[in-house]
């Protein structure tokens, strides 16, 4: 997937209110002396939108970091507390330092908590550019989500979008798709699969 695959679906899907591209990596990560292992995740402005990132200090990455190629990073509340302390304050003008680069924190997001293996406060997120230039060295990106205009227009555009990116990559048989498509409801329904299963894997763990 690229930044071109993501400007068609926001240039020629009419349903899809937005669109942001990312490109995720894990990285060590320090500061002051300490240290910890994050997912770093090279984002455009849109994402917060579209993934519903709220910020509690500062401001998130903007079209202008990611014009600038800036080393500006936002923080999770847990990344925060990792690197600085728990519940630490001045963080924001402080610097962190990824895979050799030194970035200037300009926010610190509102907590959003787990969600299954993952935890949404344990990230680090940076211009997507800058992301592909200096840690990346490649101009792909890993995820573009979508965000339609309703919960109606959701099997519409992923079916859209399927159709265009299966055009854009010259497949004709969407058999063969070197990409995937999930809609929220497919990740529900994975998420409460996957509960399902530890809940009956105790529970064989209790009858044993």
């Amino acid at each position: 997937l690229t930044q071109a695959d993501a400007d068609a679906i926001k240039k020629d899907i009419s349903l899809a209110k937005a669109v942001a591209p990312d490109l995720s990596r894990r990285f060590q990560v320090t500061a002051k002396g300490t240290n910890t292992n994050t997912s770093v995740d090279g984002v455009t402005a849109s994402y917060a939108d579209v993934r519903n990132v709220k910020i509690d200090q500062g401001n998130f990455i903007t079209d202008q970091n990611n014009l600038s190629l800036s080393k500006v990073a936002v923080i999770g509340p847990t990344t925060r507390d990792d690197l600085f302390g728990v519940g630490a304050t001045g963080v924001l003008g402080q610097t962190v330092r990824i895979s050799g680069s030194e970035f200037k924190i300009i926010g610190i997001t509102q907590s959003k908590g787990g969600s299954g293996f993952s935890n949404q406060d344990d990230i680090i997120y940076i211009p997507l550019t800058t992301m592909q230039k200096y840690l990346a060295g490649a101009d792909y990106v890993s995820t573009i989500s979508i965000q339609a205009d309703s919960a109606a227009d959701m099997a519409t555009v992923q079916q859209e979008a399927t159709d265009l990116l299966l055009t854009r990559h010259k497949i004709s048989d969407p058999q063969s798709a070197d990409f995937s498509i999930l809609n929220q409801s497919d990740i529900v329904a994975t998420a409460s699969s996957v509960t399902n299963t530890f809940t009956m894997l105790l529970a064989s763990i209790a009858g044993i």
